[in-house]
């Protein structure tokens, strides 16, 4: 008998430090707390960094230790779906105050941020390691069975061409509403279409020269994806081959407020 209960014990799981404070915090605290650092920092579709970094508000940092600590890979899909876009959204804030003062993220590395950039180095701790926010980006959420063209809308990468920081957190029971919300509302702004009626030219951003694979695999087709979310004459542009598509300039400019 006692080697019987030995063996059990043995064969038990064990709780480590870090899943019990996970246990305990919970990710509904968590987003609580990401919430309350979009209601004390986000104005409009900025970020007032400033005031941020000053503050270095205790939400921000219990946050980010969250996702340091936390365990999606024992969560639901949409539950998975969603905290890699908070963690991403949040890292990048988390980045920016790394290296604050700086008017884009271009100006983080060498040769305008194409060598040891911004979104390539590794100082992003999420789910028990360090990243790099293009390894959230590329290689976990644009990756089955995250993939959803629609997460291109939710991430923010502090930049103006991007579409807007949601100033809620993503949460895996209304995401998909989420997700289309932010579908529809970069798509029919302005850095998410122009058009130029007398020369019949449909200018999308430049996400979708980026991410073409992303969409077409979506939809069938860059255009039907464009007109999936556009509305009126540039719904009915992006189904007309007679309407040509061309890529809007990407504004890097940080996301500051105005």
């Amino acid at each position: 008998m006692r080697t019987f209960l030995a063996m059990l014990l043995l064969l038990a799981p064990v709780v480590s430090p870090v899943s019990a404070q996970q246990a305990r915090y919970g990710a509904a605290r968590g987003y609580d707390d990401w919430q309350a650092v979009l209601d004390g920092y986000l104005v409009e579709d900025a970020v007032d960094y400033e005031r941020l970094k000053g503050e270095d508000p205790a939400e921000f940092r219990r946050f980010l230790e969250w996702l340091s600590a936390a365990h999606p890979e024992r969560w639901t899909v949409a539950e998975q779906r969603a905290f890699w876009i908070n963690a991403y959204n949040a890292r990048v804030i988390a980045g920016v105050l790394a290296h604050w003062p700086i008017d884009s993220v271009k100006d983080v590395g060498l040769i305008g941020g194409r060598i040891h950039g911004f979104f390539g180095r590794r100082e992003h701790p999420v789910a028990g390691r360090a990243r790099t926010l293009d390894e959230i980006e590329k290689e976990i959420l644009l990756q089955p069975p995250l993939l959803d063209a629609r997460i291109h809308f939710a991430l923010n990468c502090a930049s103006l061409g991007c579409p807007r920081l949601r100033p809620e957190p993503y949460r895996a029971e209304k995401l998909d509403m989420q997700l289309d919300f932010q579908a529809r509302t970069f798509l029919n702004g302005p850095t998410g279409h122009r058009l130029d009626r007398e020369r019949r030219v449909l200018y999308l951003s430049r996400i979708f020269e980026w991410y073409r694979e992303d969409f077409e695999r979506d939809a069938g087709s860059l255009r039907e994806y464009a007109a999936r979310y556009l509305t009126g004459t540039a719904a009915e542009a992006a189904r007309n081959p007679a309407w040509s598509i061309q890529f809007l300039d990407y504004d890097w400019g940080l996301n500051l407020p105005r």
